[in-house]
């Protein structure tokens, strides 16, 4: 792990010294430090290297992200298409997918002194599909979400390999990973599922009824979800919780286990359960 590139939140390190003190310990360790282009005038100093788009990930053996989860979430599909580990360095809030703290950088040192394990965690595959074309897809780590875009339910049909698993009326549908298991799924009433189990989670967002329950499905599964346009038109794609589309009325989403996995840094000292009751007990 020579070359490290750094993914950095401006809005999470607005005058850069968090991004200085981590480039300070990298530099120490002699690691070659790699930074988007577009960062060059703001930290434009010696023994720095500047790519953009898919260079920074064709020159990094691995990739930092400091921010929080969402800085992390728009690192992972170029990450899993070009087989880069990444880690992160909480600067936000939960950070579930980070694994060290601001104040904390003791298991970025166990990285850079090579004591860790990379897991390469499940993602999921969104395919819009009309008639039997399928017309774009989208990959996800944590979740693919489906819900209006106002504060009108939407009526949805859920099925999984073809067979009717749940019809709604609901704010929307969320499947997710055992990694998002603990992002929007669980505000929603979703189970914790161990981040190494392969699976899909289909949890219902605000479902206007008393018997609903959210579903574990196997990673092998097809969920499809089809949506009533005469109930409410205006559904809205999200895609790890950014904005990826509207849905037309003769649209419905398949999500799939994609083929990509997303290789992630794991150290010793930060066991799963620790970390649970860490983020969760406030």
């Amino acid at each position: 792990m020579q070359r490290i590139a750094l993914f950095v939140n401006k809005s999470r390190d607005t005058d850069f010294s968090a991004t200085k003190e981590i480039i300070s310990l990298l530099k120490k360790y002699n690691k070659t430090v790699i930074l988007d282009v577009s960062l060059k005038d703001e930290l434009d100093f010696p023994g720095l290297f500047f790519a953009n788009g898919d260079g920074i990930f064709e020159e990094s053996d691995m990739v930092i992200a400091l921010g929080g989860d969402g800085t992390i979430l728009k690192t992972v599909n170029q990450a899993a298409d070009y087989n880069v580990p990444v880690a992160g360095i909480n600067l936000g809030h939960l950070g579930f997918l980070t694994l060290a703290e601001r104040n904390d950088l003791s298991n970025l040192v166990k990285i850079l002194e090579g004591d860790f394990s990379v897991e390469h965690r499940m993602m999921l595959e969104a395919r819009i599909t009309s008639g039997k074309d399928v017309k774009e897809t989208y990959t996800a780590l944590n979740d693919i979400i489906i819900r209006g875009n106002s504060a009108k339910m939407i009526s949805l049909t859920a099925e999984v390999d073809g067979t009717t698993a749940g019809e709604y009326l609901a704010d929307g549908i969320i499947v997710s990973t055992s990694t998002g298991s603990t992002a929007y799924s669980l505000s929603c009433g979703g189970p914790i599922v161990h981040k190494n189990l392969d699976c899909m989670i289909m949890t219902p967002i605000c479902p206007h009824t008393l018997k609903s329950r959210c579903i574990v499905i196997s990673p092998d599964s097809t969920i499809s979800v089809k949506f009533d346009a005469s109930y409410c038109s205006e559904v809205d794609l999200k895609i790890d919780g950014s904005s990826a589309r509207r849905m037309r009325a003769d649209e419905y989403i398949e999500i799939v286990r994609s083929k990509k996995r997303v290789p992630m840094i794991s150290v010793d000292t930060r066991d799963y359960f620790d970390v649970i009751r860490e983020k969760l007990s406030d």
